[in-house]
């Protein structure tokens, strides 16, 4: 965490979070690794990017932020064509601040949509945190109950990066209990967008 109440490295999103939520300016990002953040820390904050807006801001003229978590993340991708150039990404709900991006890569969108599933659940397990975790992707919550991604991509030179990245996924899924996590099917048509939206419609 760069800007925040205390700077400095935290190991779980519990004490992250109580030095950035509320603090004007926090400036804050996870990493896999401890070697990572250490030479982010000293790197020094990377250039701002553009944060999700905040569900109760984008929803049509009526406020339903009392039937959203908001303690919660959401995840979301976006693909220039279908397979196409995909990236995906995680942010908080009540925030609006983005806590993890991939890619972009050749893939499909629904690749991307259930890769940033397990991508948020590995996270948490690593930080000791569980929370809900909303998706739009009907497909992708079908794929994260198999534990597999029922992709029909064609493997190649070009996708190959997204071939491994979906065997690595799968292999968490199946190694791992993630029963303690809540995956929930944002209701974009009564809640607006998903707070991850790349808003690229």
């Amino acid at each position: 965490m760069w800007q925040g109440r205390e700077p400095g490295i935290y190991l779980t999103w519990d004490e992250c979070k109580a030095q950035v939520h509320g603090a004007e300016g926090a400036r804050y990002k996870s990493f896999p690794t401890m070697e990572e953040a250490e030479k982010a820390f000293a790197d020094g904050a990377p250039p701002i990017e553009r944060k999700a807006k905040n569900p109760e801001l984008r929803i049509n003229n009526s406020d339903f932020s009392n039937e959203i978590i908001q303690d919660a993340y959401a995840v979301d991708a976006a693909c220039s064509g279908n397979p196409g150039m995909m990236e995906y990404r995680g942010v908080d709900v009540k925030s609006g601040i983005q806590l993890f991006h991939f890619g972009p890569i050749m893939a499909t969108n629904n690749i991307g949509e259930f890769l940033a599933i397990v991508h948020a659940l590995a996270l948490q397990k690593q930080q000791g945190t569980a929370y809900p975790i909303y998706s739009d992707s009907r497909n992708a919550l079908l794929w994260i109950k198999a534990r597999q991604c029922r992709t029909k991509l064609e493997l190649n030179d070009k996708t190959a990066k997204a071939h491994e990245l979906i065997a690595r996924a799968e292999k968490w899924l199946n190694n791992n209990d993630y029963s303690e996590f809540k995956i929930l099917k944002w209701n974009t048509d009564r809640w607006g967008e998903i707070p991850a939206d790349f808003g690229r419609k």
